[in-house]
Parts: C-alpha cells; structure tokens; sequence
C-alpha cells in the first residue's frame, strides 16, 4: 500500500503508523503523539468510533479540513455532515474501516465552494483492546493542482485503491 500513496506526509504518516503498531494488529490511541505528526495534524481527523448504536464522534478536526470544508466537527458526529451525499460516503469509510480492520488509501473528490476538489486520503485503525477498532484516524490532503470537474466520485476499498461510481 505504501507504494500507491502519492503524497509524502500520507506515507510519513503511514509509516509512523506501522511503527506504533510494532508486532500488534493496532496500535493505540495512546500511541498518537501529536508533536510526532505535526506535519499532517491540520488535516487529520480523529474519530471514535461508538456502539449499540454505531456512530462516529469526531475528536479532533484538524484546522486545514475545517477551513476548506468551511465547517468544523470536533465534538460532534459525522452523522450530522451537512452535505447528504459525503455524509453516506464518509460513513460508508468508517463502517468499512471498523469492519476490516486494514488501512484505506483513498483517492476521491468532493463539492466545494461549487467545484469538484480532488483529495488523498488515509484512513487508519486504532483499538485499545488489539482486538475492536475504537478509534478512526483520517488524514485528507487535497490537490495542490487546480480544482477540475468530474463526472463521478471515486472511492477505496482495503489495500488497493478502486476507481467506480459510490
């Protein structure tokens, strides 16, 4: 997977996950420290994952996310996007990542300010226990390149990166 991530941060971030992970499946949340992923932290999300109802409270909207979605999440649930359609994507990513229990390298795109933003994104698992995903980390970075419109939104599975229709 490390070969497919284009962006240098994601896969310093990728790394500093396989690190903390040692020979456990997850690392911990406890493992994160914030001056160690400096580099990436406006652009991170955090996100716990909650049961008996499955719901996703994000922790921390790092402020770069928050600026170019022009809303900010932290203390509330993803659930409550304000976009109908990124709101089931993002769900969708969470529910998989819960479920798998293996990294996402995602490339997609998104409406913003009435233009389609091309981004990167990692999505990673973290557990307290080794055994249960309890915590969701989410680095997006968008394109440097000018915005372009798309016909379709592209998503990931596990691994490999799909291109398709949600």
């Amino acid at each position: 997977m490390i070969m497919d991530i284009k962006d240098t941060r994601l896969r310093r971030l990728y790394e500093y996950w396989l690190q903390h992970k040692g020979g456990r499946r997850f690392p911990s949340r406890r493992d994160i420290d914030p001056v160690e992923i400096r580099y990436v932290l406006g652009w991170v999300m955090l996100i716990d994952a909650l049961r008996d109802p499955v719901r996703f409270r994000v922790r921390l909207h790092g402020t770069g996310m928050a600026a170019e979605a022009h809303y900010d999440l932290t203390g509330k649930f993803i659930d409550e996007l304000p976009h109908p359609e990124y709101r089931e994507y993002a769900i969708g990513q969470c529910k998989r990542l819960i479920a798998s229990g293996e990294p996402l390298l995602v490339h997609h795109n998104r409406m913003l300010d009435l233009r389609s933003r091309n981004y990167e994104a990692l999505w990673l698992p973290f557990s307290e226990d080794d055994c249960t995903v309890t915590t969701l980390l989410c680095a997006l970075i968008y394109d440097s390149e000018q915005p372009q419109r798309s016909e379709s939104m592209r998503h990931a599975s596990p691994i490999r990166v799909l291109l398709g229709s949600p």
